[in-house]
């Protein structure tokens, strides 16, 4: 096989491992959202128009993950290839890695707030707001390493590589992939279980709104910290190439 059927090769699995992977967490987190979404509709249906609005907006926010990881297997699928080092062929299944597995968590992570919002809406149809708005925030935060994800990508997309082909350095890049994807799945999990706890404590007591948001905030930024050990190496990976 020449250079430029290797890149193109590794162009088209590490889009398929892109969109690939961040598509379960998604549609896992949006999937919850909806069943919770039911489950709450069958003993109030009176309140459908509230929590059809927050299961969809939730719906959007989980699926932020799996745009993502869209959007980086059309820029492997589209890249021009021609004159490129054999060493691009590793960057591309490094950013597919890096995309596609930090996608899981997020996605499951911000489907976890949405299913519990449409509970609680149920249950306390007075704080809709409250419990809205503190779904998107835990929500958002839980999005982070995808985020991350994203970045390391783009990078190891774009990185100027040299021409001859070195293993240390194409390991390096799927190292990174490999780091700063699974790294990513943990947090993202952690912060949607942190952010629905927050949301059903409040619908149980609304008055408890500011003690509960600035509770998950905290949890959320502990279990961010393992995500950015991972988006360090990885940089650390991708740079040193």
């Amino acid at each position: 096989m020449t250079v430029i059927e290797w890149i193109k090769a590794a162009s088209v699995l590490g889009a398929g491992m892109s969109v690939g992977f961040a598509a379960i967490g998604a549609a896992v987190g949006e999937g919850y959202t909806a069943g919770k979404a039911n489950e709450a509709l069958s003993f109030r249906p009176n309140l459908v128009g509230e929590i059809m609005k927050t299961m969809l907006v939730g719906q959007a926010v989980a699926e932020t993950a799996g745009i993502f990881g869209l959007v980086i297997a059309m820029l492997l699928l589209f890249s021009p290839v021609e004159g490129k080092s054999i060493l691009t062929a590793w960057a591309y299944l490094g950013a597919g890695l890096s995309m596609g597995l930090s996608a899981i968590g997020c996605g499951i992570g911000a489907g976890l707030p949405a299913g519990t919002a449409c509970q609680g809406i149920g249950r306390q149809p007075a704080v809709a707001g409250q419990l809205s708005t503190l779904m998107l925030i835990g929500s958002g935060v839980a999005q982070s390493t995808a985020i991350y994800g994203f970045l390391i990508a783009l990078l190891l997309l774009y990185k100027q590589l040299p021409m001859e082909m070195n293993l240390i350095p194409a390991f390096s890049m799927i190292g990174a992939g490999l780091c700063m994807g699974f790294g990513g799945i943990g947090p993202g999990i952690g912060e949607g279980l942190a952010a629905g706890e927050a949301v059903s404590a409040v619908a149980r007591n609304p008055l408890t709104v500011g003690l509960m948001t600035r509770t998950m905030l905290v949890g959320q930024a502990v279990s961010e910290s393992t995500g950015i050990y991972s988006l360090v190496v990885a940089l650390l990976l991708t740079l040193a190439v």
